[in-house]
């Protein structure tokens, strides 16, 4: 199945809210009212000129997931050339998984492809932020799951972007 299918065939953000459970959106509310995005990020996402699809597959019941939707809604908000289309894990792991070319045993919620406006890959982003590898994730995991860190998530995914 070809990005564009996959995305086209994709929720919405309401629709993947209204398949989640009440304590799951819960989390989810209580993480996008405390989403803070600092000035420079907010003006790179601002400044995307042309059109960007992101492909998220993803699941209401990962704390990865909770953590991550709602800084892409946000950035959707922020710039309406983004347009975000979410699958779920089983048709992320059939479809999406072999096209970025994830071995099966490495695959997570939150997968990301970010496509141009052509649905042709531009690049991908995965789980969390690579740069905790360095920090050690287990320092930033309340924060994290919390939504405290939201910029981290941003700088990563606007440097694939290569923004």
């Amino acid at each position: 199945m070809e990005y564009k299918e996959l995305f086209e065939t994709g929720m919405s953000y309401e629709t993947f809210l209204s398949i989640a459970s009440a304590s799951e959106r819960e989390e989810i509310a209580e993480i996008t009212k405390v989403i803070s995005i600092c000035e420079e990020y907010t003006n790179k996402i601002k400044s995307l000129d042309k059109p960007y699809n992101f492909l998220l597959s993803a699941e209401s019941w990962c704390p990865y997931v909770r953590a991550t939707i709602p800084v892409l809604v946000k950035m959707t908000e922020i710039n309406p050339n983004i347009k975000l289309g979410i699958i779920t894990e089983g048709r992320g792991f059939k479809f999406l998984r072999e096209k970025l070319e994830i071995p099966e045993e490495k695959y997570v919620v939150p997968t990301l492809a970010i496509l141009d406006e052509n649905f042709d890959f531009v690049a991908r982003y995965i789980g969390r932020p690579k740069k905790y590898r360095n920090i050690g994730f287990e320092n930033v995991s309340k924060e994290y799951f919390a939504g405290y860190r939201s910029d981290d998530i941003i700088e990563e995914i606007l440097e694939k972007m290569g923004k």
